[in-house]
This record gives structure tokens, sequence and C-alpha cells, in this order.
């Protein structure tokens, strides 16, 4: 059995602080710890439950937080930015599941912690056949194209909702629930870990008892994205196959969920270019 597992930060508990997400924050060394210890305790759980491979994938900011150093045998570790697809690089078809750690609500998501899609510097909103989505939402799309099912996602407990209603077959453990953009509430760790490890087996025996499908959401994507800044529009619309609708807006359709996701890559790299060149002018 082989699992994915990505990793990001907003949702994990002990973080409720922007002075806990980049290298150079005063409190990212605690973050660091805190990640650490849940990636290893998912490694060794899942090994002991019978998976033969477990895949990391460190999927926040610069992601290169996970202390290598502390990972057991079995697992696989990705790291680095930018890379190809993200938050699911190296995800195929020789997958029998992904799991999704401490992820957040959509951008927009009231009382939610940290809450963004992607790129929170460039996107206000983006929707796919009129649904808002959320990383998760869109990365379990990603999976869903390599017939991967989501057979658990963990974090914040606003983004339960959703997952209950597109993945009903995964299981969901709240990790923190968020009181405003900037502070949230969460157990302690070792209480927080002993519910994610029964929620890991319960994966597990779902991954086995083939219980869990993938994700789809119809064939054709037909996807607006709402932007923070009108020039990342101006610049956007310049791409082949995207639409200005106004000011802030592009759509996009698609039928393949990979190929939207690297467009959002895309253009969330394109806003970082655009702002850096903004410091000359």
């Amino acid at each position: 059995m082989k699992v994915y597992v990505s990793i990001d930060f907003e949702g994990l508990p002990g973080i409720a602080s922007l002075s806990m997400l980049t290298p150079k924050s005063s409190q990212y060394s605690r973050g660091v710890k805190i990640v650490t210890r849940i990636a290893r305790t998912i490694a060794e759980e899942l090994s002991k439950a019978g998976v033969d491979r477990i895949v990391i994938a460190d999927s926040h900011g610069f992601m290169t937080n996970i202390d290598y150093l502390e990972m057991p045998k079995k697992t696989t570790l990705i790291q680095g930015f930018p890379r190809p697809y993200s938050m699911v690089t190296g995800l195929d078809e020789s997958f029998d599941a992904i799991l999704m750690i401490g992820y957040h609500a959509a951008a927009g998501t009231t009382n939610a912690i940290l809450d963004h899609t992607y790129s929170g510097r460039t996107f206000y909103r983006i929707k796919i056949n009129g649904v808002v989505v959320s990383e998760y939402l869109l990365n379990a799309l990603v999976a869903g194209e390599y017939n991967v099912p989501v057979a658990l996602v963990a974090g914040d407990e606003y983004l339960g909702e959703q997952v209950r209603t597109y993945t009903p077959w995964s299981v969901f453990i709240p990790l923190k629930k968020g009181v405003s953009r900037y502070a949230a509430l969460y157990d302690s760790l070792d209480e927080v870990l002993e519910a994610l490890k029964r929620g890991l087996h319960d994966a597990v025996e779902r991954i086995k008892r083939r219980e869990l499908k993938p994700l789809k959401l119809g064939s054709t994507l037909k996807t607006v994205i709402e932007f923070r800044n009108n020039i990342y529009t101006d610049i956007a619309s310049i791409i082949p196959g995207v639409k200005r609708i106004d000011a802030y807006t592009i759509e996009y359709t698609t039928d393949s969920p990979r190929e939207l996701l690297g467009l959002i890559e895309v253009l969330a790299l394109m806003a970082i270019g655009i702002d850096s060149l903004r410091n000359y002018m």
C-alpha cells in the first residue's frame, strides 16, 4: 500500500500567528517542531497500519518546514519551492490514497484561521462550477484525475463542512478551530495526536475495504478567479484560454484539474514577480 500525505501549516494546532509561518519569522522554529512531530507521528502510524511507503509532501510556504532528520523508515519526503503542482507534486496513479494534513478553509470563510486559497496575496476567491474552492477541494480534484481518493483530511474545523459535502467517504479530523483570521483554539498536542492516530487507522481500514472513491466535479471545470490587484488581471489576460470578465476577474475552462492547478500556480508566481518588479518602480 502506498499513501501520499500533503502537509500544510495553517491548519495545524499551535499555529495562530504570522510570526510562525516563514523562516525569518520570530516564532517559526516552534512551527517547525510542531509540523515535524506531526509528520513523524503520521508516518509511524501509517507504517503500523500496514502502509508500505509513505510519501510526505512538505506543502507550506518555501516547503522546507519538516526536519528531514526526524523522518522514520518507509518515508519519502518531498521538499522545495517552487515546484510543479505545488502541494501535490509527485502524485500519480500509483498511490492508493491521499491524506491532507494541516489544511485550512477557503479564502473568505467566516472566522476561519489564516484563510486563503493557494496565494493570499494573489487571489481573493476561486470558484469552480460556481463552488468556492479551498486548497483541499482543488487538490482533491487533481487527485481524482489520477483516480486517487481522499482518505483523510485534518485541519481547521471550518473546513469540515466542505469535506463532508464533497468527499463524505473520507475521515475528517479537526485539529483546531478558528476564532478569527489570526486566532484559534486547540487542545494539547498529545490529545490532538491521539485523535489523529485514531483517524489514520480508520482511514487505512477504509482504503483496505475499498470504501473510498476519487472526486469528480463534472467533466468541464468552468473556473472564475478573482484577483486582489487588477495589475494581475492585466497580465493574466494575455495567457491563451483566459477570458477577462472585469477589472479583477478572469475565467478559464478546462476538463483537467491538473491543468487548472498548473495555471493557478503560474498565476501565483506571476504575482510574486509583479510585486518584486514594483519595488524597483
